[in-house]
């Protein structure tokens, strides 16, 4: 067995040899001496290249058998739906025991209230209470129905009539949830081609309304006019068509993340000048600001017919539920006609 193996090897070594000394090996191509060595490479050279040129191997197709299914569901670890749960994040928000008034108890002691926006501290008031005893004794706890088709009850018409009253507008339109009063006005006015200029520190609201809207949205710094200034004549220099399209600037009137108010006095100018609308959310100024609580107009002193549409949650001043959008009769009717929310949403 070692001698015929030992034969192979001398039998390999000897043609190699042959090879290398054969006169093909020590050849002149051109003026250059080919030696065995620049033989073997090309030789292996053109290996290569060849089995580079081939196609890959490829395994013969097959459908699985039962045996290996199982086999593969088996070993098949899905990943989790939700993140793991650290020791930090498990934690019990407080629990309200009364009513969420200037002192409220939570866990059986009386605490001072600093996180509520109850601004006007109407919530326990004698007179809501009475009023929404009555309102339950008379209607119940909802429709049941949305606005849109069955849902609307003389009330509403009757709420919407006074915030209209109160603010000087021609009209307005009730919401049942604060948060989806700003993103359902602004998609509902705002579409895809438009162009909205709105404060980096809007809340969060009105960035769910900018997201829904699918408009072009250009923010400009925190409460800076210099910078709004710039970026409505930047987008009047650059967009040659932008008087064909609808264009608003979005603002708070009272911040909510940071607490600052709006210079709507400045901010009307500017809409003036460049030719925009305004969408000012009331929120948080709503009852507040002005001599009589009608908000920002009121404290600017600027006539709230400049203003386009104005929407306010009445979760804060007014300690209840729903929203409200006022303006002029053409910008409630369009809301009545055309917002998933008056035919879906129910009160």
């Amino acid at each position: 067995m070692e001698s015929s193996a030992l034969n192979l090897v001398n039998a390999t070594l000897n043609w190699v040899t042959f090879a290398l000394n054969a006169p093909s090996a020590r050849a002149v191509v051109f003026g250059v001496h080919i030696g065995g060595h620049l033989f073997v490479e090309v030789l292996l050279l053109v290996v290569i290249v060849f089995l580079l040129s081939q196609k890959s191997y490829k395994h013969p197709k097959r459908p699985l058998t039962k045996k290996e299914i199982d086999e593969l569901c088996d070993e098949w670890v899905p990943e989790s739906l939700i993140p793991p749960i650290t020791e930090e994040m498990q934690s019990e928000p407080p629990v309200l025991e009364s009513a969420a008034g200037p002192h409220t108890i939570i866990n059986g002691k009386e605490v001072v209230n600093f996180a509520s926006a109850n601004y006007l501290g109407f919530i326990g008031h004698e007179k809501l209470l009475e009023s929404c005893t009555s309102a339950l004794e008379k209607y119940g706890v909802g429709s049941c129905g949305p606005r849109g088709f069955y849902g609307t009850i003389d009330v509403h018409l009757d709420c919407e009539a006074r915030i209209a009253k109160f603010l000087g507008t021609p009209d307005s339109i009730l919401y049942s949830y604060g948060l989806s009063t700003m993103f359902s006005a602004i998609p509902c006015f705002c579409k895809k081609g438009d162009i909205i200029v709105v404060d980096e520190g809007v809340h969060w609201g009105i960035q769910n309304g900018l997201y829904l809207s699918r408009s072009t949205i250009v923010y400009f710094k925190h409460n800076d006019m210099d910078s709004l200034e710039k970026t409505l004549e930047k987008i009047n220099v650059k967009n040659q068509q932008a008087e064909k399209v609808r264009r608003y600037i979005v603002v708070e009137a009272v911040y909510q993340n940071s607490g600052q108010i709006s210079p709507l006095d400045k901010i009307i100018r500017l809409k003036e000048k460049y030719r925009f609308r305004v969408l000012l959310d009331e929120s948080n100024s709503f009852g507040v600001l002005g001599s009589s609580g009608r908000g920002l107009t009121e404290y600017c002193g600027v006539p709230i017919e400049k203003i386009d549409i104005i929407t306010a949650a009445m979760g804060h001043a007014l300690a209840t539920e729903g929203g409200f959008c006022t303006g002029s009769a053409r910008v409630i009717n369009h809301q009545v006609c055309t917002l998933y929310s008056m035919t879906f949403k129910y009160c």
